[in-house]
This record gives C-alpha cells, structure tokens and sequence, in this order.
C-alpha cells in the first residue's frame, strides 16, 4: 500500500475534517488555485477568520491537501488503496468526506499530470562519464599513507538523449553544423566532483540499491503516470 500520508500531514488535514462537508469542497477548490497560481493570502485569512482559527493552520491544512492530491496522482493510487489510506491514516474520516476526497483527486488528475510534466521539463539526465585517479606517489613530509583521489566529470542533458547521439548524427550538408553545435551546448551540462575510495564505495551501494528499489512495484506505480 502506498504511503502518501505522512503524520504531519495527517494532523493538517484533520483540521478539514472537522469542518462541515462545505468547507471540505471549498478548500479542494482552494487547492486547484494553488496548483495553478500559488497560494492566495487574502482567501486563506478569510477561511481562518470564518472558522475562528489561525492563518498558518488554514494554509497547512491546504498544503496538506495539495500535497494529497499529488502523491496520489503519482503514484496512479487506486480507488481500493485510497481509501485503505484514508482508514489508516485519518481514523476520524467518514464516508462523504471520503468521497469527497477521491472526487477531488479523480478530477484534477490530468491537470496535475500537466503540471508535473512541464516542471520535469529542465531536468538534467546523465548522458556520459568521465573520471580519473590522482594519488600522491611519494613524499617525505608525508608520514602516512596517501589515500587516492577520485576525480568525475558528469555530462549532463536537458534532453533525454543517448550518450552516442553525436557519433549517430551525420554531419549537417546545409551549413548548419555550427548553429547545431551551439544548440546541444545550450542543452549541456558538466559537473566535477571528487571523492576517496571509502565514499566511492558507499555511493556505489546506494544506487546499487536503488536500481533494486526501481524494480518493485511500489516504484514502479509511483514513475508510471509521469512516462505516460
């Protein structure tokens, strides 16, 4: 089951839950204005002064619902498992705040797909690796051993390309080969790093498992609505 609610987010959104089923739908209305536009001050101190409580809880209790809306989306979290959620997560929830709650997230499902897209769209991907050993041969000032130095340049893309594109494109026969060449630069980035053999290893073990965790399904349901 997917875990979309966190404790902290739980007790936000059981605030909305103890308002009348109205306030419920306006504040799932509040959240499709922030998704779009930001947060808007002026109707977050009007909903406090109406429900005799503070700024900062009525502006918790939408970002929690925000952030409801895009875990599930996410993650394509069924009907079934959304409301497994709600029982676990928000043991006071009845069956119309519920369904209240699923509407919201069935609705707006294309809209944050859309968003979530056009945010993803500066990301950089890896494209090629460089690196190198630099270690110190012999020194006498030096009474212990060296430890070696890892030296890595990443090559980063904007575009989610192959690392060989340049050896599988031909050369531009229409004078445009330099104009081509400033428009991948434009897309490229170069990283350096460096790092000891310890901290090599560790990092190695970390993305051996996550390469682990991206095989399961839980991974596998949460990247599914972004590749579509």
């Amino acid at each position: 089951m997917a875990r979309i609610i966190r404790s902290e987010q739980a007790n936000q959104l059981r605030f909305l839950l103890e308002q009348p089923e109205e306030v419920l739908i306006e504040f799932c209305k509040l959240a499709i204005e922030y998704i779009n536009s930001g947060i808007n001050e002026k109707k977050c101190t009007v909903a406090a002064k109406k429900l005799s409580s503070t700024y900062e809880t009525v502006r918790g209790a939408l970002e929690a619902l925000v952030a409801l809306l895009i875990d599930s989306t996410k993650v394509a979290i069924s009907e079934r498992e959304f409301y497994a959620v709600l029982q676990t997560s928000l043991e006071s929830i009845n069956e119309k705040q519920s369904e209240i709650l699923w509407q919201f997230i069935t609705s707006k499902r294309n809209l944050v797909d859309n968003v979530l897209r056009a945010s993803c769209q500066d990301e950089l991907y890896f494209r090629d690796l460089e690196w190198r050993i630099e270690g110190r041969i012999a020194s006498r000032s030096l009474r212990t051993q060296a430890t070696p130095v890892i030296k890595m340049k990443f090559h980063l893309d904007t575009e989610c390309v192959s690392e060989y594109r340049e050896k599988l494109h031909s050369t531009p026969i229409d004078g445009t080969e330099e104009q081509e060449t400033k428009k991948q630069d434009h897309t490229r980035r170069e990283v350096l790093a460096e790092t000891d053999p310890t901290m090599l290893q560790h990092m190695i073990q970390v993305l051996e498992q996550a390469l682990l965790e991206a095989r399961t399904r839980r991974v596998r349901n949460y990247v599914k609505p972004v590749q579509s």
